[in-house]
């Protein structure tokens, strides 16, 4: 079955196959043996890639898809099947963004560090606040482009999963 993954405006195109000896996943031309078990309730996985083995979290994102925590890093993902990325392609449409986007904890943890502060200009993918969570730091980082409009943390807050970390506003035209 072909899947779509849409990690950080990058599309990756899987083809995932049932085989006799497991599940196979085709990536860019190269075939890749996986293994998939649950460890530890229904987030956190073993995920074996040709004999090399990862822990992963995984957990639905309070804005929609998932966020993927693997290898210290978190990546927000959006998975679609062909039906759900043509009917995607279909409804899309062209509005800027506007309002406020709340950008929330993905997961428990203590605040190491908050890189922004109220009226900061910031970029997509720009690094806002650096949560310790599970013995590793991951990097929060916004997911548009826009100015900072509160924070709701400081460093060494302890925050609960989707807690508020930081909302950001468009951005202000200087006209």
């Amino acid at each position: 079955m072909k899947y779509y993954v849409t990690v950080e405006d990058r599309v990756v195109e899987i083809d995932l196959d049932e085989t006799a000896e497991g599940w196979t996943a085709t990536i860019g031309g190269r075939t890749y043996r996986l293994d998939l078990a649950a460890t530890s309730g229904d987030a956190l996985y073993s995920l074996i890639v040709d004999h090399a083995s990862h822990e992963v979290l995984v957990e639905d994102a309070p804005a929609g898809g998932l966020d993927v925590l693997i290898g210290g890093q978190l990546f927000h993902i959006l998975v679609q099947d062909e039906w759900e990325r043509r009917l995607a392609n279909i409804q899309r449409k062209t509005a800027a963004e506007t309002g406020q986007t709340v950008v929330r904890a993905p997961m428990p943890g203590a605040v190491v560090s908050v890189r922004v502060a109220a009226g900061d200009a910031v970029r997509r993918g720009q690094g806002l606040v650096i949560l310790s969570a599970m013995k590793m730091e991951n990097e929060i980082r916004s997911p548009r482009d826009g100015q900072v409009a509160a924070v709701h943390v400081n460093e060494g807050d302890k925050v609960e999963q989707n807690a508020e970390l930081v909302t950001i506003a468009a951005a202000v035209d200087p006209a």
